[in-house]
């Protein structure tokens, strides 16, 4: 049992702001019993009234907003402000109301610091998605809330928040697109797409991510990673750096070299491609198109070129190059081409 001078002490360093977090423990304990009030009353008496602005002292009905703050705080924190507190306030008369300005202080700051320390209810961030969806035919760049850009390419699915959470940068992918992410070390960027997750810091690189087709991840500047990420085993895939690409398929990766410059011109529209089938490099036109391109002869399809093609230029221009360089003809009809 501390002596009633401790306690004096407890509400002088109180009253000064002075105080550690047992010490206000122990004056939380104190306010409960029935000798609380005399002794404050008493530290109150020795220290003088000056502790209160004059406003506060004549401030009309003073006692009666007290009551009704402490009916309003018992009902949103559910803390169980000592039933005599409000009373106590009420029935003060108007010559002891620097005591009651002084004593609801002190309460308050008691009933704030259980309410922080003793019931912290998490606050989950409510945060708005954004979608942007390419058909085929269709390109676009997206600026992400961190100044970010993405250029989504056609037939392709971007799905990223109106503004990133406070410890990361997530969104997600399927199709193919290129990154240039703003540098932060503190929030890691990370693309996913199915269940692999491609994480960096800030660099750029491109990502094919189209369904039931293999997934590759190539880099023009930077360094990134990238994981399969299933429930809590995460594989790792690979860590590049510019002028490399993993392929995975099939639950193998395969680590291969590729032109940095080749992969940053991919947003410009330049399409390079090197002893690839005809048929493979037709595909891909086939989205930045939207059209479907016909072989009626199988050895025509499967003939190699190496050719760097500017898609943004007319089908018909940049079906003339192709048939040039694998010497074959072509019609076109509607969004029909028909090779032979």
């Amino acid at each position: 049992m501390q002596s009633e001078e401790n306690i004096k002490s407890l509400i002088r360093k109180y009253i000064s702001g002075q105080y550690t977090p047992e010490e206000l423990a122990e004056i939380r304990e104190f306010i409960s019993k029935p000798e609380s009030q005399q002794l404050f009353d008493e530290v109150l008496e020795e220290q003088g009234t000056s502790l209160i602005p004059e406003k506060d002292i004549d401030q009309p009905h003073l006692d009666d907003k007290l009551n009704l703050f402490y009916q309003k705080l018992q009902q949103q924190t559910q803390y169980e402000v000592p039933e005599r507190t409000p009373r106590v306030v009420s029935i003060f008369k108007r010559g002891y109301l620097r005591h009651v300005a002084i004593w609801t202080v002190f309460v308050l700051g008691a009933a704030i610091y259980g309410i922080t320390r003793f019931r912290k209810v998490p606050v989950k961030e409510q945060i708005a998605f954004h979608e942007q969806v390419n058909p085929l035919g269709q390109r676009s760049k997206i600026v992400l809330p961190d100044s970010s850009e993405v250029y989504l390419g056609a037939g392709s699915r971007l799905h990223y928040p109106d503004r990133f959470a406070s410890n990361t940068r997530e969104i997600s992918l399927e199709g193919e697109a290129f990154f240039q992410v703003t540098k932060n070390p503190h929030k890691p960027f990370i693309i996913h797409t199915g269940t692999v997750q491609t994480r960096v810091l800030g660099t750029s690189f491109k990502i094919d991510a189209f369904k039931d087709q293999p997934l590759s991840v190539s880099v023009a500047t930077g360094k990134v990673r990238v994981d399969d990420v299933k429930g809590n085993k995460i594989k790792s895939l690979a860590v590049l750096i510019p002028g490399q690409m993993v392929t995975y398929n099939n639950s193998q990766a395969i680590t291969s070299a590729v032109l940095a410059t080749e992969v940053s011109d991919w947003k410009n529209a330049l399409l390079s491609f090197h002893n690839r089938s005809l048929k493979d490099v037709t595909s891909i036109l086939e989205r930045w198109y939207n059209v479907k391109i016909l072989y009626h002869k199988p050895a025509i399809a499967n003939k190699k070129i190496s050719v760097a093609l500017q898609a943004d230029m007319p089908l018909n221009k940049i079906m003339k190059v192709l048939a040039a360089t694998a010497h074959f003809n072509f019609i076109i009809s509607g969004q029909e081409v028909n090779v032979n």
